[in-house]
């Protein structure tokens, strides 16, 4: 049985596995990271990052996505010559709107450090920042053709290989020169970032060359005005509604340390309680995102596809398993961190505070799961403008939770907790109506919600219980952690085929990955 590597089921997999080993890479370069540099640190680390994703959302969103599209149109009429053109157009594209935007962050360096950020110490690391804003760009632009031509691949071990330098090089300089201030620790943390990218480019760029160095020409290639307009075309809407959703996190980022201070905090101690939630708790809330994110690249085109084609009914057969994967995956994530927040926080970062902050915030990891999850259905559906409504009035309530709430002693950063659980509720119950109404989709609560999350309270209790045991008798935290969280995943796996949330058919399809050849192809 040969391998199909152009299957659905085959690209989600490879996806999820190097999303996951990134995502688990990162984890621990994080744990690794707050222990070195403490939260003050982490909290001047992470202010860099509203400009990153305000930054990638102009550079490595709309263009990417359209050369995605593009490629894959060429490569169906035999357009060899046309991919090339599309790609070096939008290299071109890129270089200039990042050429222009660091431009203009280096020319209004002490605006952004002062007047927005309000900490002059992360200069240093903005100034390290700034190539990194066509280091992305480009690399996204490669990441597109790789997409288009459904060779997920290169794009997979790109995005490996940024995250192993990226630990390497920070963990030896840190490692080398210890008793560093959190001004020069950040400035190192955002230097690992930026050549992480730089190597992710290079293997693409090289990988890119492979893949066309026996190109050929084609007679009806489209111009470069052409091929230029299209592009821009469809880049600049997309472009301009993520740029929205991204100024909007950009502005409640930088509001968080603002609004402590303002609530009685001093500097320092604000920018350690943002350093806690923001590089140390959030990216607990995000971990399982790594299988829904591989998920909706795979899945968005195939619902584009069957929309043009009026095929509802598979429509929605795809649009319902895609909610009970996003269940299966959100349920557990909550059931480990509710009644491990406290422990995971102690083991993992030696910050008592990270369970407490942690505790409230994942009883909102199903609700921010569905919201990313049915985004992506609603723009495979068309609905894009629909979603990013959505997703506006959310952020919306999120920055009046952040302004209003935190700088109230009363709240402090629980304001911002409130805000967040109020957001994913409302947009992920929107979305839902929303597709819902869009496909005449017949809910399915039973399967998935009910089930899923009978079966990951069992496992809640299971792992408080065996954790509570195993630490009463002297183990290791870290030790019982581990323990408790095995044994729960197994309870759990089989409460779920008991139950019927997973298929055998599906695990049948599944094993087939890895059986050895026999004569027939896959095609999941």
């Amino acid at each position: 049985m040969k391998l199909n590597t152009k299957s659905l089921l085959y690209g989600t997999f490879v996806l999820t596995t190097a999303n996951f080993i990134v995502r688990l890479l990162g984890f621990i370069y994080r744990i690794f990271l707050s222990r070195m540099i403490g939260p003050e640190g982490m909290g001047l680390f992470q202010l860099v990052f509203p400009l990153y994703m305000v930054s990638i959302t102009v550079t490595a969103s709309g263009i990417p996505i359209a050369v995605s599209r593009l490629v894959a149109e060429r490569k169906a009429i035999g357009d060899e010559r046309g991919i090339v053109r599309t790609v070096i157009i939008s290299l071109c594209l890129i270089t200039i709107v990042s050429i222009c935007l660091s431009a203009f962050f280096v020319l209004n360096i002490d605006q952004i450090t002062v007047n927005l950020l309000q900490d002059f110490r992360i200069r240093p690391a903005l100034f390290i920042f700034f190539p990194c804003i066509l280091i992305t760009g480009l690399a996204a632009v490669f990441k597109g053709y790789f997409y288009g031509l459904r060779d997920i691949h290169p794009p997979a071990f790109a995005e490996i290989a940024e995250q192993i330098i990226r630990m390497i090089l920070v963990s030896v300089i840190l490692s080398c020169i210890p008793s560093l201030n959190e001004q020069t620790s950040a400035a190192i943390a955002v230097f690992g970032m930026v050549m992480g990218e730089l190597a992710g480019l290079l293997y693409l760029h090289y990988s890119y060359h492979q893949s066309v160095k026996n190109c050929s020409k084609s007679k009806e290639t489209p111009s470069v005005v052409r091929i230029s307009k299209t592009i821009l075309g469809i880049a600049l809407p997309i472009t301009l509604t993520r740029l929205i959703g991204s100024s909007m996190g950009a502005a409640n980022s930088i509001l968080i340390p603002r609004r402590l201070a303002a609530g009685g905090m001093t500097s320092s101690e604000a920018i350690g309680t943002y350093g806690i939630i923001s590089g140390m708790v959030m990216p607990l809330l995000f971990f399982p995102f790594a299988l829904i994110s591989a998920l909706s690249v795979i899945l968005i085109p195939n619902l584009s596809e069957n929309v043009i084609l009026k095929n509802w009914s598979n429509i929605r057969d795809k649009i319902s398993k895609s909610i009970l994967i996003t269940c299966l995956t959100a349920f557990p994530t909550m059931a480990l961190l509710v009644p491990l927040a406290h422990p995971i926080g102690i083991v993992l970062y030696d910050q008592p505070d990270v369970g407490n902050l942690l505790t409230p915030l994942a009883f909102s990891t199903i609700f921010l799961c569905l919201d990313y999850s049915l985004g992506n259905i609603l723009n495979g559906l068309g609905k894009q403008a629909r979603a990013a409504v959505h997703s506006t009035i959310g952020d919306v309530i999120q920055i009046i939770c952040t302004y209003f709430l935190v700088a109230h002693p009363s709240f402090g950063i629980y304001g911002f907790i409130i805000g967040f659980i109020a957001n994913s509720i409302l947009v992920s119950v929107l979305h839902f109506i929303t597709v819902v109404q869009a496909t005449r989709l017949k809910p399915q609560f039973s399967n998935w919600f009910v089930k899923p999350g009978l079966a990951s309270l069992l496992m809640a209790l299971v792992v408080r219980l065996l954790y509570l045991v195993l630490t009463n008798y002297k183990i290791a935290y870290g030790l019982s952690l581990i323990i408790a969280i095995t044994i729960g995943l197994m309870v759990l796996f089989i409460t779920f085929v008991l139950l019927g949330s997973i298929p055998y058919s599906f695990l049948n399809k599944l094993l087939r990955i890895f059986s050895p050849p026999l004569h027939n192809d896959i095609d999941a």
